[in-house]
């Protein structure tokens, strides 16, 4: 198990096309995983949408790839590679920051 004291965590999301419409975001690499946990998206309008069917916020689990060496960001967050692993889905930021943290904690089992 990989420890907490060894988890990553990024100011960045990790996916999400629409993330920097996003309220929330969380991302966090845990070994070669990166799990980030995005949504309270809100439209150019101020509304509130959804993200996907029946959900505000979600959790998507990566394996991580290249790590990020943009001279103007720098952030050493790594980038996914597409293949989407695990998925949950949430209706509030409460629901969606105790299912990041769950999420973490299952990843950090992995090999």
């Amino acid at each position: 198990m990989i420890s907490q004291a060894k988890w990553k965590w990024f100011g960045y999301p990790g996916h999400f096309i629409g993330a920097d419409s996003c309220r929330f975001r969380l991302c966090t690499q845990i070994g070669k995983y990166l799990i980030s946990t995005v949504g309270e998206y809100y439209s150019k309008d101020g509304k509130r949408q959804e993200i996907g069917g029946n959900r505000y916020l979600e959790t998507m689990v990566f394996k991580a790839g290249k790590i990020c060496d943009e001279p103007t960001c720098m952030c050493g967050q790594p980038r996914i590679d597409g293949s989407e692993l695990d998925f949950d889905g949430y209706k509030t930021a409460g629901e969606a920051q105790a299912g990041h943290i769950k999420m973490c904690q299952k990843w950090a089992k992995k090999k």
